[in-house]
């Protein structure tokens, strides 16, 4: 699956049906007697019902606002994408090797091997030599047949990773209309549309078929700390 291409589709179908984008930090949630009254985004406040946080490795900046541990760090991911002019790759297999690592065929003579799981990387999302030689050596172990394939593009983001590796889904306890959906480390690009379906309907109040009480917040326990009194 081509993640850019579904955001893109994804994007197109949502906005076809009324989506609103607004580009910008969101810098507080706005929150009064307990529960949600909107966003302030670039220093203009949007009021709403009900918000979710879906901010990926970035989620934990409203714990303390909330007055809940979210859990959620960035772990950098590399992958490498491999070309092989002329090779017909439309039928090649996925490959799940050792390590975490993986190599992909695409139809344009493409092969992405990926991934390192940098765990404590901070939120630096950037290159290194010893993430790109653990790819490539990886991959080469497995397929040395690509060893020949030019090299055509290196990639790298920052996944949110929980301390249980599990993604944190629904309400947060005690605000109403705050939900969270984040969390998901290496699976958000094939969890995420599901997780997002049934977050949408618990912020709509429609019935939820999905036991998700596995992936509540509540399973991080004692509370972040003290909320913060402007909060109301």
């Amino acid at each position: 699956m081509d993640g850019r291409l579904l955001n893109r589709a994804l994007r197109a179908a949502a906005e076809a049906r009324g989506l609103v984008v607004r580009e910008g930090s969101v810098e507080r949630l706005e929150l009064a007697g307990g529960a949600a009254q909107g966003v302030t985004v670039s220093g203009q406040t949007i009021g709403a019902g009900a918000v979710a946080i879906a901010g990926g490795a970035w989620s934990d900046a409203f714990a303390r606002q909330l007055g809940v541990a979210i859990p959620v760090a960035p772990q950098r991911g590399q992958i490498v994408h491999l070309g092989l002019g002329g090779t017909d790759t439309s039928h090649w297999p996925m490959v799940n090797a050792f390590h975490h690592h993986y190599l992909v065929a695409w139809p344009d003579s493409r092969v992405v091997a990926g991934a390192t799981r940098e765990t404590g990387s901070g939120f630096v999302p950037r290159t290194t030599a010893a993430g790109v030689r653990e790819v490539l050596d990886e991959a080469l172990r497995v397929a040395p047949g690509l060893a020949r394939a030019e090299i055509r593009e290196i990639r790298v983001g920052l996944r949110p990773l929980t301390v249980d590796t599990l993604p944190v889904l629904g309400p947060v306890p005690d605000v109403r209309g705050v939900f969270l959906n984040t969390g998901h480390g290496p699976t958000g690009l094939t969890l995420g549309p599901l997780s997002g379906r049934i977050v949408a309907d618990q912020m709509l109040g429609k019935p939820v078929t999905t036991d998700v009480t596995a992936f509540a917040i509540r399973r991080f326990g004692a509370h972040a700390g003290a909320r913060d009194p402007r909060d109301g």
